[in-house]
């Protein structure tokens, strides 16, 4: 694997003005309302304008970026205006307030269905005032507006017109793009080829004029591709970071950052062979969460105590139950299972492959036959919509910004099988969501998303492992644009000086 993309990076001359990136796979939607990946996600926040941003660094901030200027103005008001001269590709003009409109409102449009519509959950409509001006109209308060909705993917802004003439949602090719850089070529599993707008007015201009993004899914492929040379930034395994510490390549930096994401084992509770809720709650009981993290993670992060990471509003430190190998076996017992055969989904990462194996393991004791599949990341994210019900346990990590709500969301009975594959449904849980994310109050909501990990961890479709770190390694000469946790924030990298 790393040969080829040595082999494919030798084609092509290497220039100061480019920068050369690791992505975990190929973008497979563009359109911010229907994002699935983090690969996605990097290209969206490359191409899309937003009102506000967040900024590189350590700290969680946000900053204008389209917007001249933002105020809430109450509750449920929000005031903006953009910077004038703001252009799109493709001849489509300035950046307006009426595509701020339109893309903002599409969340709450039922006929498009959107699957991240839960980030403008309580957006009424977007008023527009003038060509620049308008206002953001809410139904009630939502806390997560600064923190999960502005700066991050649901507030990234499309072009109407183009998206119009698409049908009203577009894939992997937007008909106009109006951020710091934009797609000159795609080959898909190749590279996406990035260059700097020159309709981008918002701040400083991009310091590189070409990124070229590279997917290689396998961490481990992709450190030895760094280590040649052919790239220069790289998001590295957590299982690497004690060796590279230990010998690091030349001139070069590692950076471990924390982050909110999460990463469980998900039941099925839809599935006929885990419907019983008793023979979910073996599962969890066998599964020894600590040989994962020691076995596929080397011992690097915590054990995750539910949904909310460390930091974040909400975050229990209440620990997780011991493993209770007999008390799995008795379960099974009392529902009559002597024996079960059960499929596994994930990724094909080294450190998930290793953690695949020892829940095998561990489910063996006690007289349950895993299968493991393995999935490239473009296959494995399509899975809720191939399989369906028949999916039975995934071990997969979502990404989160630093509020939970953003998090809550994807597990109500409306995202069974969109994003909830557990197909876990609480109408209490969903009830709570709902209060939550209008609560304003920081203990009160803290309260709430306590009783809503309770409800979580009661249904027994949940085993929590880890908060993974962001570890990403780059070259010296380098000054890396990265967010608070580690991803990429393309415009703001830079040379060193």
């Amino acid at each position: 694997m790393v040969a080829v993309f040595i082999a494919f990076f030798g084609t092509f001359a290497v220039h100061a003005d480019e920068l050369r990136m690791q992505t975990p796979a190929d973008f497979g939607q563009l359109d911010p309302a229907f994002w699935q990946s983090k690969s996605d996600q990097t290209v969206i926040d490359a191409i899309f304008p937003k009102l506000i941003e967040f900024k590189s660094g350590t700290n969680w901030e946000y900053e204008l970026s389209a917007a001249e200027s933002i105020e809430q103005v109450d509750p449920l008001t929000i005031k903006f205006t953009l910077k004038k001269g703001l252009m799109w590709t493709g001849g489509y003009g300035e950046v307006t307030a009426e595509d701020v409109e339109y893309s903002f409102e599409r969340y709450i449009d039922e006929d498009l269905a959107a699957p991240n519509s839960g980030d403008w959950a309580a957006l009424k409509d977007v008023e527009v005032v003038d060509k620049y001006s308008g206002i953001i109209h809410f139904n009630e308060p939502f806390a997560p507006v600064w923190w999960s909705t502005l700066p991050y993917t649901g507030g990234a802004i499309v072009n109407k017109a183009s998206t119009e003439a698409a049908g009203g949602k577009f894939t992997t090719e937007p008909g106009a793009t109006a951020g710091p850089y934009k797609i000159e070529k795609w080959e898909q599993g190749k590279q996406t080829v990035l260059v700097a707008h020159d309709g981008w007015n918002v701040g400083k201009k991009p310091a590189y004029d070409r990124v070229i993004l590279i997917p290689i899914s396998d961490a481990k492929s992709a450190e030895v591709a760094f280590e040649a040379g052919q790239i220069d930034v790289s998001k590295i395994a957590i299982s690497s970071v004690q060796e590279l510490q230990a010998n690091m390549p030349a001139d070069s930096v590692l950076e471990v950052r924390p982050t909110a994401r999460y990463t469980w084992v998900g039941l099925n509770a839809e599935n006929p062979a885990l419907q019983d809720v008793r023979v979910r709650q073996a599962i969890t009981k066998a599964i020894d969460v600590d040989a994962i993290i020691e076995g596929a993670y080397f011992g690097i992060p915590d054990r995750s105590t539910g949904l909310i990471a460390p930091g974040l509003i909400g975050f229990s430190k209440e620990a997780q139950p011991a493993r209770d190998v007999d008390g799995a076996k008795a379960l099974l017992a009392d529902a009559g299972i002597d024996s079960l055969n059960v499929e596994l989904e994930l990724q094909n990462s080294k450190d998930e492959q290793t953690a695949g194996l020892i829940i095998q393991a561990n489910l063996a004791e006690i007289g349950i036959n895993v299968q493991l599949n393995t999935h490239d990341g473009g296959t494995f994210w399509s899975l809720g919509d191939e399989k369906g019900t028949n999916l039975q346990m995934t071990l997969k990590e979502y990404a989160s910004p630093p509020d939970p709500a953003w998090s809550t969301q994807w597990f109500l009975p409306g995202q069974a099988g969109i994003w909830n594959w557990e197909w876990f449904n609480s109408e209490e849980y969903e009830k709570l969501h709902y209060a939550a994310i209008s609560e304003t109050d920081f203990d009160k909501r803290a309260k709430i998303y306590h009783e809503m990990q309770d409800i979580m961890d009661a249904s027994h479709s949940f085993v929590w492992l880890i908060h993974p770190p962001k570890s990403v390694i780059y070259k010296n000469s380098i000054n890396p644009g990265l967010l608070p946790n580690g991803d990429y924030n393309l415009k703001a990298f830079s040379p060193a000086k």
